[in-house]
């Protein structure tokens, strides 16, 4: 087995506390995908950073989190959302932050590749090079505070989000997502 490869893991050492509110109203719902939902929300970390996701009180986020539909018997269309176990829950969320670790990572090694080439060529290219970037996303975990109700030992991760930065305002084109692999270029 190799161990060489780097993934997106927690390392407590990096992670912040934080506060994160969910508007999970029918308003607050952005979107339903094909495996996740999308409800607006707000995070504010206790020590946020100089910029970016969380670098202000109450950050606009997008929170998802996924789900399988689950079909009332005897119909074939109308579902309700189910919940994942939060061991599955995690799974899914920690793939998904990998693939978008491992994507902006690659999206830099090509900028530098282009611009390396561009630096070293005598003319500049006869079109524009598009600037394209992912969003910003953290993920945030849900802990059980311990209860005498509760089944959760304390500490134990109960719920994962998917956060990712709200686009407003700006001349946005999404060129590829999760329901529709072929990129959208028109």
């Amino acid at each position: 087995m190799c161990t060489r490869y780097h993934s997106f893991s927690v390392d407590n050492a990096d992670s912040s506390v934080c506060h994160v509110t969910i508007d999970p109203s029918i308003e607050g719902r952005i979107g339903i995908g094909r495996f996740k939902t999308a409800h607006r929300g707000w995070l504010t970390l206790t020590v946020p950073p100089s910029s970016g996701l969380g670098s202000r009180a109450s950050h606009k986020v997008v929170v998802k989190r996924p789900f399988h539909k689950v079909y009332p018997q005897g119909n074939s269309i109308d579902y309700r959302i189910g919940r994942f176990a939060p061991v599955d829950e995690l799974a899914k969320l920690f793939r998904e932050a990998n693939v978008l670790y491992w994507a902006k990572a690659l999206l830099g090694f090509v900028y530098d590749f282009i611009n390396h080439a561009i630096a070293d060529a005598s003319d500049p290219p006869p079109f524009a090079i598009p600037q394209v970037r992912f969003v910003e996303a953290s993920l945030a975990l849900s802990y059980s505070q311990g209860n005498s109700k509760s089944t959760l030992k304390t500490g134990t991760a109960r719920t994962a989000f998917l956060l990712e930065e709200v686009i407003e305002g700006e001349d946005f084109t999404k060129f590829i997502h999760n329901m529709d692999p072929d990129p959208l270029l028109d």
